[in-house]
């Protein structure tokens, strides 16, 4: 075959090919797109279960950061609460560590103002900070109307 025919036929076929193949389907570093998904972990377990407490602040900083979601929710409308009270000392290190990591992963933490006042713990002294609802069951109800998903811990 000619030499020339064969650098065009390079030039047309070959290499366009291999950048193809050779092209990673998502650059290195850098997050999927965020798609229209959205999720809200609910979180009930206090204190008698702090595995699935923590796990909970976890598994929402994970979704959170996957970037395939749009919003990442952590409601909590029970014994959870205390999660978020800095003077409750029963909390080990590692369950505060793992909420304010989803807080600063950006997963929107959302607590009940019942739940708040049945165990005595004042709204504007949350750590992390949190948006604090009157109903956390009215919050999630409204939340599932929106579309989002519900994980429930």
């Amino acid at each position: 075959m000619n030499r020339n025919l064969l650098l065009v036929l390079a030039a047309l076929v070959i290499v366009p090919l291999a950048t193809i193949v050779a092209a990673p389907s998502q650059a290195p570093g850098k997050k999927a797109p965020a798609h229209q998904g959205r999720l809200v972990f609910v979180s009930t377990t206090g204190l008698e279960d702090i595995g699935t407490l923590s796990s909970s602040f976890r598994h929402a900083k994970t979704a959170k950061e996957s970037g395939y979601l749009s919003d990442v929710v952590w409601l909590t409308y029970g014994r959870a609460v205390v999660a978020l009270d800095p003077t409750v000392k029963a909390v080990p290190e590692e369950v505060r560590q793992e909420a304010r990591a989803a807080k600063a992963a950006g997963v929107r933490l959302v607590a009940c103002g019942h739940a708040l006042a049945k165990f005595g713990i004042d709204p504007k002294k949350l750590q992390p900070e949190a948006e604090v609802v009157d109903n956390g069951v009215a919050e999630l109800s409204r939340l599932v109307a929106e579309g989002y998903q519900v994980i429930r811990y």
